[in-house]
């Protein structure tokens, strides 16, 4: 009998994050099945990168909100494809598709199919606003109760379930990334600056990621008007529906011509392009890991951030980069500062960035994975 195996997530392409995940399955004979919304922005979509895996696709109509619209109609359909399907086991990922895919699971789980959730950051933390703690703890505590492992992406989301009532509890450190394949990368500088009109001999800031008040890019911004030093540049790789308000912020306080927006870059180019930069910036409002503080300082480059949930796992202050505040812009003008001035500090961060970074690696991160899945199997 075909063993099979169903990866859930809200949209297609958040499962390129699990690419590591399917491959050690594929190698275990398991029929990999996807069941994610594959419509709406084209960057979210799939985009067939997956197709080696010789996926088995299903559509959800999953939301990106658990009060959609949308989640009876997603609730409704994996019932339907969780009738028609006997899965093996179940890996879950994202908020809203693992609350509902869990619920829709329960009669599942009692024919012996096994249910793992992946959080991939938890919306309540320690910074997070008490309406948070009030609305979505309870629904993941009682949701640990259909699955039979959780296993998280940082250490504080981690010490919040060893009170959920589930029996396995895992941590990994983050879903990993390929240190060497961004740290051997032989870049021409000069080239990729020119390629958005960014002068050699400036100082660049690198932000990654969608354009959104969660990402919260626009503290970069003002942080970049405060600073007195006129070569510094900041270069934004992503697109958003915060994209038209940041470029008129840039207008109106007069760095327009020191702001660039990249727009959607591949993967590939956004790591030649943490090799051109100078500092990293991750200054979300929320981040359950964020991948791409990792990937720069794999570029060996430090990382001015938020210090808020996953982000503290790996931007430690005067490190491997500054923590501040998510909405300090004096905090961040003065870390933007920092660095420029003082070269000592500067090379320091850059080294032990690089050295931090290797903690994340795929490789540790896949076996870890295989312990689990082993765990859960058997």
């Amino acid at each position: 009998m075909v063993k099979k195996v169903l990866f859930v997530a809200t949209v297609f392409r958040f499962l390129h994050f699990e690419k590591s995940d399917m491959e050690i399955l594929k190698k275990k004979e398991y029929e990999i099945h996807t069941a994610t919304n594959m419509t709406g922005y084209d960057w979210l979509s799939d985009d067939g990168s997956l197709d080696y895996l010789e996926l088995h696709k299903h559509q959800i109509d999953f939301g990106r909100s658990p009060f959609s619209k949308n989640t009876f109609e997603a609730y409704r359909q994996l019932k339907v494809l969780l009738k028609e399907e006997h899965f093996d086991v179940i890996h879950t990922h994202t908020p809203v598709a693992s609350a509902i895919l869990r619920l829709a699971a329960i009669s599942t789980r009692r024919k012996g199919t096994k249910v793992i959730y992946t959080d991939h950051g938890f919306h309540f933390h320690k910074s997070s606003p008490r309406k948070n703690w009030i609305l979505y703890y309870p629904m993941e505590y009682i949701l640990a109760y259909y699955s039979d492992m959780i296993i998280t992406i940082n250490r504080e989301d981690y010490n919040v379930i060893q009170n959920f009532p589930v029996k396995k509890k895992k941590y990994i450190p983050s879903v990993g990334v390929d240190i060497d394949s961004i740290a051997n990368l032989i870049v021409d500088k000069k080239k990729i600056r020119g390629e958005f009109n960014i002068p050699e001999d400036v100082f660049l800031i690198l932000s990654i990621g969608e354009l959104s008040i969660r990402k919260n890019q626009e503290v970069i911004i003002r942080a970049l008007s405060n600073v007195k030093n006129s070569n510094v540049y900041y270069l934004l790789c992503g697109t958003g529906d915060r994209q038209s308000y940041l470029e008129n912020l840039t207008k109106e306080l007069g760095v327009n011509d020191r702001v660039i927006f990249a727009g959607y870059q591949t993967h590939d180019k956004v790591k030649q392009i943490a090799h051109s930069a100078d500092l990293g910036a991750l200054p979300s409002l929320i981040e359950g890991f964020g991948l791409a503080g990792i990937e720069l300082m794999a570029a060996s480059k430090p990382v001015i951030a938020s210090g808020v949930h996953g982000i503290k796992d790996y931007v430690l202050n005067g490190i491997t980069g500054i923590a501040c505040s998510p909405h300090d812009v004096d905090g961040f003008a003065q870390a933007i500062e920092t660095f420029i001035s003082n070269k000592v500090l500067y090379q320091t961060c850059c080294q032990n960035a690089f050295n931090k970074a290797k903690e994340f690696d795929v490789d540790i991160v896949k076996k870890k994975m295989v312990e689990n899945y082993e765990e859960v199997l058997n």
